[in-house]
């Protein structure tokens, strides 16, 4: 079973939070570092003012709260909520005011990215209007799925009227139909009063203000493998309790005390990320991978090193080995965009065929969209992940 533990890590004299999710033996599974929540706009809906349109980038530039210029692509343009529309033939114009969200915080140079398309997350469910479809979590068993999509459907009666979808996540299959039920309406009527109070509200206002990015990430948590969650911040247990009152209900949150050893140090969190801001990896077999990241491309290269066998079979076991460290490296690192590659070569196809094979299935497990593309004739491999939040080195750097 695995532990969630939710501390504040000091870096460079500034204080972020850590969501961590470590196996049995305290190995990382998955990190996110949250930065002040001053800084983040990630998930937050506005009143968003139309400053430009740009056709031949496909996409208009909007103004948000304290005149924070965003990107908003045109094929998000579905089904907008507008508080202000200048033209009845035009899609969308210069000094319309319509309700967007945050989908991508700012990174170096790029303004943040904002859609029409909105999402509102839910304990047990989310809420969005890029379609009207009901439905629950595929990893949901059939029968507990066709009960929750049967109770969505009832809950939900002017869905397809008011242009929203509604999916069941995974974490609802072992709660009680009641807390499911409160909390599909609550999502409800958040949306309602979006639709309602929201596009009344002045350009560039704040309409609705996400839940911290780690009570987000909480919140979305299945936690049928998790045995503990952990925080040794009394102002974090005490949000924890408040937002999501069932998970200290049922014991499954804790407060760490122990003035001796702090949360931090038992779990060498500071050590952790030491090494994942490094480039260099090293693999139990002496191994080792370099990872090398630009803005929109990152390398990765696999070497033998004190691993002095040349057996063929060796180094398809050291290939295999760095192809589930990578898949890891990618998601405890954030990494998105392009990623190229460079295994080990072999001569065998079979092998070829067996590491591409262990690539895709690790690949899968990423709860961010990552696909294996191509192999290249030089024999790179080209995988790509989504760009969801900043990369672990953009944060704390």
């Amino acid at each position: 079973m695995n532990r969630i533990v939710i501390t504040r890590i000091e870096h460079k004299k500034e204080s972020y939070i850590a969501y961590i999710v470590l196996d049995e033996n305290r190995k990382f599974l998955d990190l996110q570092v949250f930065e002040p929540e001053e800084k983040s706009l990630l998930g937050q809906i506005y009143v968003g003012y139309v400053e430009k349109v740009v056709p031949n980038i496909h996409a208009a530039f909007v103004r948000i709260g304290d005149g924070q210029k965003c990107y908003l692509p045109l094929d998000d343009l579905k089904q907008p909520l507008y508080a202000r529309k200048q033209s009845n033939t035009k899609p969308l114009c210069e000094g319309d005011a319509l309700l967007v969200q945050v989908t991508r915080d700012a990174v170096k140079t790029k303004d943040p990215v904002v859609s029409t398309k909105l999402t509102i997350h839910g304990t047990y469910c989310l809420l969005t209007s890029d379609n009207t479809r009901i439905g629950v979590s595929k990893k949901i068993k059939e029968s507990r799925g066709a009960e929750l999509l049967a109770l969505a459907r009832d809950l939900c009666p002017d869905n397809e009227a008011q242009n929203y979808g509604l999916v069941v996540r995974t974490n609802a299959a072992g709660q009680e139909n009641e807390a499911i039920k409160s909390d599909i309406l609550e999502v409800i009527q958040v949306y309602r009063r979006l639709c309602t109070a929201g596009v009344h509200q002045k350009p560039g206002e704040l309409v609705y203000g996400n839940m911290p990015g780690y009570l987000a990430r909480l919140k979305g948590q299945a936690y049928d493998q998790v045995e503990l969650i952990f925080t040794d911040q009394p102002d974090l247990y005490e949000e924890i309790s408040l937002r999501l009152p069932s998970l200290a209900k049922n014991g499954l949150l804790q407060m760490y005390r122990d003035d001796a050893i702090s949360l931090a140090t038992l779990y060498n969190i500071r050590g952790n990320l030491d090494h994942l801001l490094s480039s260099k990896v090293w693999l139990d077999s002496g191994a080792n991978i370099i990872i090398e990241s630009l803005e929109t491309l990152t390398v990765i290269d696999v070497n033998s090193s004190k691993n002095c066998s040349h057996r063929e079979e060796a180094l398809f076991s050291i290939n295999l080995e760095a192809a589930k460290e990578i898949a890891r490296q990618l998601k405890l690192r954030n990494l998105s965009g392009m990623i190229v590659i460079d295994f080990i070569n072999m001569k065998s196809e079979e092998q070829k065929n067996a590491l591409i094979t262990c690539l895709k299935q690790e690949l899968r497990k990423d709860p961010v969209k990552a696909n294996f593309i191509d192999i290249t004739k030089l024999g790179l491999v080209e995988v790509t992940r989504k760009k969801v939040y900043k990369s672990l080195r953009e944060v704390l750097q």
